[in-house]
């Protein structure tokens, strides 16, 4: 007994010798079999690397992180003069790991707190910006045209960027008008409804897309193939731009949508369930960003206001 006891000290002692390198290598593996997305394991990676500018991964032990270094971690990210949402984003990356870590009693628990943000309001596409980028193009370049439908997609969906590049001919239904997303951001497939007027278009573009199967990408690149991220966002930027438009964000469409959604009125229950959140922490949050142009219809929808409006008059004699 005595023995074992001592093997497995020996081994908590080789263990607490472990750098962070080792220890976000082990936890990079436990994403890939926790079946994470490509693209959430990128951010880590991409969080990993900032984080090996301020210090050497390589021989920084875990017995060395304590609460000071990430504080300092925290002030050298602010000095960067990057946006401080982003310097969030990158401190929590890196908690994951660390949090890893003190699950496997590696490294000693302290707590690690984000900065305080001053959440702006996100400038969402114009009226006038959406005039543009929805007017048909007349030219016969197959890319130009592809590029005209995404922008009404995103519009008409409020899909993400992701989503749109996996969904495939027969995730479409065009009888029923909708949509089934079977990659998602939360690997939680949901439906999406297909307005009229994105109906007629898609099924115009599915003619001139002309795909072989049910199994071709709906939208793909000049070649019918997998239209990788930055040949989608390098072609929206190319189209915007064209149109005199300088916003060219992607996902500026989905608050496009959320914020139009909110202001016409639409139930935030099943606009939930549209952008496929869990929760209506999201919802909220878009509702809050927008607050100041709810006021643009709040008279008519205000009971004081519906009440005063339209008095009630006795009705009197003439005299």
């Amino acid at each position: 007994m005595k023995a074992k006891n001592g093997l497995k000290r020996m081994g908590m002692a080789q263990e607490s010798n472990m750098t962070y390198q080792e220890l976000y290598e082990k936890f990079i593996k436990k994403c890939q079999v926790n079946n994470l997305s490509p693209y959430t394991i990128d951010s880590y990676r991409v969080a990993n690397r900032y984080f090996g500018r301020y210090v050497n991964l390589e021989t920084l032990k875990l017995s060395e992180i304590q609460q000071e270094l990430v504080d300092d971690y925290i002030l050298y990210l602010m000095g960067t003069g990057i946006k401080p949402i982003t310097v969030n984003t990158y401190v929590r990356h890196v908690a994951s790991v660390l949090k890893y870590g003190m699950e496997l009693k590696l490294i000693k628990q302290f707590q690690i707190k984000e900065i305080r943000v001053t959440e702006e309001i996100k400038e969402v596409y114009t009226e006038e910006e959406l005039l543009l980028l929805l007017k048909k193009p007349n030219g016969k370049m197959f890319a130009e045209y592809r590029n005209w439908v995404i922008v009404n997609f995103l519009l008409g969906t409020g899909v993400r960027a992701l989503e749109l590049r996996n969904i495939k001919v027969g995730d479409l239904n065009l009888y029923s008008s909708m949509l089934l997303l079977k990659k998602t951001k939360n690997k939680k497939q949901r439906y999406v409804p297909i307005s009229n007027a994105l109906n007629e278009i898609l099924q115009e573009y599915i003619e001139i897309r002309n795909p072989i199967n049910e199994e071709d990408y709906l939208f793909c690149n000049e070649f019918g193939e997998y239209m990788p991220r930055t040949t989608l966002q390098h072609g929206i930027t190319k189209y915007c731009r064209r149109r005199g438009v300088e916003k060219h964000s992607l996902h500026l469409f989905r608050h496009t949508f959320s914020k139009m959604w909110i202001l016409n009125g639409g139930d935030i229950f099943i606009l939930q369930r549209i952008l496929g959140h869990s929760s209506l922490k999201m919802v909220n949050h878009y509702a809050n960003l927008y607050a100041t142009d709810l006021q643009r219809n709040y008279d008519k929808f205000c009971a004081l206001d519906s009440i005063i409006k339209h008095p009630k008059e006795v009705i009197k004699l003439k005299s």
